[in-house]
């Protein structure tokens, strides 16, 4: 082999072992098993009949989606439509995007870019979410209250 062909070699492309597909009804159990993985406080969810109604019952007021590494689901994302006074229109509120520590790289990433293309595809104007902010909810003395205190804005125009 020759310098010169060492020079013009082209790494083969590396595909992520992640793919993400929409929540489908039966996945449901899974995706509250993850959102409880990701909030180990649990959440006012006891049964199913929430995600049901909001994921798919018209009208759908929810989005959510399955990153997978096989057939093994690693992360969820899950978004919400709302209104803005401000942007004036429609935004996209994604209320979790969360992802197993091993996988969090890739199966957060491909979750993100699939949230934005929903946003783009509903005519939304912003996706919106937000982050945890304790050192805010110490200061105040609110563990819960700054917990979703920085939020994030991406014009989707």
């Amino acid at each position: 082999m020759t310098a010169t062909s060492l020079l013009f070699r082209v790494p083969a492309p590396t595909v992520s072992p992640v793919t993400v597909r929409p929540v489908r009804p039966e996945d449901a159990s899974t995706l509250l098993r993850l959102s409880r993985e990701r909030d180990a406080r649990g959440g006012p969810w006891t049964d199913l009949l929430e995600f049901h109604e909001a994921l798919f019952e018209a009208p759908v007021r929810a989005w959510a989606w399955l990153a997978c590494v096989g057939d093994e689901p690693v992360g969820h994302a899950l978004a919400t439509v709302g209104f803005s006074l401000r942007a004036r229109g429609y935004c996209l509120q994604m209320d979790t995007l969360h992802a197993r520590d091993e996988w969090a790289a890739a199966a957060e990433a491909a979750l993100f870019d699939e949230v934005r293309a929903m946003a783009r595809r509903l005519g939304c104007v912003q996706l919106h979410w937000h982050d945890a902010c304790e050192d805010a909810s110490a200061r105040l003395n609110a563990p819960d209250a700054a917990r979703d205190g920085v939020r994030h804005v991406v014009p989707l125009a």
